[in-house]
């Protein structure tokens, strides 16, 4: 059965007054909001197919699939449902989230969202809809239970759900900080998701590349911003790239241990012929002292024009888009 409009507007009134306050502010944006997170190219096919779809949904087009295998596979309860969180940083996002190198993916190398993009949906639109179910935690946990009733609702911990901090050795709060939304599949974009949030400047331009012909119809709503406090950041990325006559200059996020990365940088010019390809194995995030400039720049000739410029880090693609050095013509 669906929960009635008055039901869920009372819920989310509840939580948003519980979580708003000095501390932790953020956390009152939540309860208004439902949340879906991709690497970037599974993203642009969702936008594109304006579906988001189940894992077994012959029609989903997913280029990657970061699931742990032994984990995926040993449960398949909720794989032919759309799948949201109530809550954004989850534990299955602290896992996959960000750029690693070799080895330090628990459940494998394939299982980890490079460049990683969170969708914003609209709560009181989606957990009114018919044959929608929920489940206080994890899908894939053996114990988990999902139920579509106001009582079954009514008794998913949510003080659990959007715990932050430390867990004081109460374990459950990891298992409720995944609690799901269960949607029929496919789950219609249009009138659901007002928002695509990205965490840099570089990593939207470079979902608005990847999205071709249509990034005019999503640019308006392809955010930059932390007001929901998103992501986890850990692992390095990149946040901005500039072209100058000299060469390409970007900025990277380093990683929390501040090792060092693997960098790549290409640039093609707008006849599509290489004009620059450089690559170090074993690159600081920022360069050293004394420099304070936050910024590296690959030196390249580079005359006025407009370049298609493309980023790896470790192996991954972590920035492509076109950028123009110089007045763009009309």
């Amino acid at each position: 059965m669906a929960l009635t409009v008055n039901f869920v507007e009372a819920h989310i009134t509840k939580w948003e007054t519980t979580l708003t306050s000095p501390f932790r502010p953020y956390r009152g944006r939540w309860p208004s909001r439902l949340f879906h997170h991709a690497p970037i190219e599974n993203a642009v096919k969702i936008l594109l197919d304006g579906n988001l779809r189940s894992r077994s949904d012959p029609a989903n087009q997913r280029a990657k699939d970061v699931a742990a295998p032994g984990i995926i596979e040993a449960r398949n309860h909720a794989h032919g449902l759309a799948r949201l969180y109530f809550r954004p940083r989850t534990p299955t996002q602290y896992h996959i989230e960000g750029i690693r190198k070799k080895g330090e993916c628990q459940y494998g190398d394939d299982t980890h969202a490079p460049v990683f993009v969170m969708m914003v949906f609209n709560a009181r639109n989606i957990l009114v809809l018919p044959n929608v179910r929920f489940c206080d935690r994890n899908m894939q946990l053996g114990n988990a239970e999902p139920g579509d009733s106001e009582d079954y609702f009514s008794n998913i911990p949510f003080e659990k759900v959007f715990h932050e901090g430390n867990i004081g050795g109460d374990r459950t709060i990891i298992d409720h900080r995944c609690a799901e939304v269960l949607a029929p599949s496919p789950l219609l974009l249009a009138n659901h998701l007002p928002w695509v949030y990205c965490r840099t400047a570089a990593e939207r331009d470079t979902l608005l590349y990847l999205l071709g012909n249509r990034q005019a119809e999503w640019s308006p709503r392809i955010l930059i911003s932390d007001d929901l406090l998103l992501f986890e950041r850990r692992h390095v990325f990149v946040d901005s790239v500039f072209l100058s006559s000299n060469g390409i200059d970007f900025q990277l996020s380093p990683r929390a241990d501040f090792q060092n990365v693997s960098v790549s940088v290409f640039a093609w010019d707008d006849k599509g012929t290489q004009v620059k390809s450089f690559y170090h194995p074993d690159m600081p995030a920022r360069p050293p002292a004394p420099s304070t400039n936050p910024r590296w720049r690959v030196e390249a000739n580079l005359p006025a024009g407009t370049y298609l410029v493309q980023i790896d880090l470790e192996g991954h693609l972590a920035f492509k888009s076109y950028l123009t050095l110089g007045e763009r013509l009309v």
